[in-house]
């Protein structure tokens, strides 16, 4: 679905929801996962009317106190959770939000911070993570006094969009891993979703998403806004740079903006240029290399609209 700075709509479709031929076509309103661009919608949420509680630190909203096996996690306010500068590291360090037939410790047991090994200084990088949403949507309770999916609900009508949660009812179409020898359909089943809302747990239509994020727009200027130039990163190296829940990247002399989507036998991607103009995709299907087919659909944005 792609959206122009007008607010216009435009998309197209492809495939079936289950079965070729004999099941219903995909359409723009089509029930997805989410994956990973239900970061979004988190982001939205826990900023929406809530900017000037952003750099608080993270132990003080918790009510934890030290002692604290990484001192460094005093350090953490809530901004580095969201622009992932929080000091967790999934490539150096186990993530524990998706460890197999494991619950993990946020949201139900956020005391186990304490006992954390940060990867690096919070604030000095960044480096993409799950457990800082998480951790974000349960600091947005203690400190407004209600779940963000209330506020979500209440606040933004986020059920007229479409957008719901995995672990409530699941997306219906049927996914294709037949470029996934290790993971089939059964996966969905090791995996705490309702732990995951806020990182990676919700569903949704393209079009469904593409209204909510254009109807909240400032909200995305928001993200933009919390480029951190204090922090070193590389605009051509993915996943260096973040600005709130968005990848900033440079590619040729073009800036754009995105947020990619995986689970197992799927993939999605959120595109935006420096215009305004943004692209949501998402697709049933995964390949041998998780990373092809955001960058197939990114160099198409780039080509088709510049």
């Amino acid at each position: 679905m792609f959206v122009d700075k007008a607010g216009s709509r435009s998309g197209c479709v492809n495939g079936w929801e289950r079965y070729p031929l004999v099941s219903q076509r995909v359409t723009p309103g089509s029930n997805f996962r989410l994956a990973s661009l239900s970061k979004i919608v988190t982001f939205f949420g826990v900023v929406h009317g809530q900017a000037d509680w952003l750099n608080q630190p993270l132990a003080a909203v918790l009510d934890l106190g030290p002692p604290f096996r990484d001192p460094h996690i005093a350090q953490i306010q809530i901004r580095h959770l969201l622009n992932h500068s929080a000091g967790f590291d999934r490539m150096r360090a186990e993530d524990p939000m998706v460890i197999n037939d494991k619950k993990p410790w946020c949201p139900g047991q956020v005391q186990e911070l304490a006992q954390a090994q940060l990867q690096f200084t919070p604030g000095s990088r960044h480096a993409y993570s799950n457990l800082g949403y998480c951790l974000a949507a349960v600091a947005y309770e203690r400190h407004a006094g209600r779940s963000l999916w209330s506020a979500l609900e209440q606040d933004m009508r986020l059920s007229q969009y479409g957008i719901g949660y995995m672990d409530q009812a699941d997306s219906p179409l049927a996914y294709n891993f037949m470029h996934n020898e290790l993971h089939g359909p059964e996966f969905v089943e090791h995996f705490d979703w309702q732990a995951l809302r806020a990182p990676m747990g919700m569903t949704g239509s393209a079009e469904g998403l593409a209204r909510f994020i254009a109807d909240n727009r400032p909200l995305l200027d928001r993200s933009r806004g919390m480029h951190d130039s204090s922090i070193p990163c590389n605009e051509t190296v993915p996943e260096s740079c973040q600005d709130g829940f968005l990848e900033r990247r440079r590619v040729g002399d073009q800036q754009v903006w995105l947020q990619r989507g995986y689970l197992y036998g799927m993939s999605a991607l959120f595109l935006s240029d420096d215009a305004g103009n943004f692209i949501v995709w998402l697709g049933a299907g995964d390949v041998g290399q998780p990373l092809r087919a955001s960058e197939f659909i990114e160099r198409a944005f780039l080509k088709g609209f510049h």
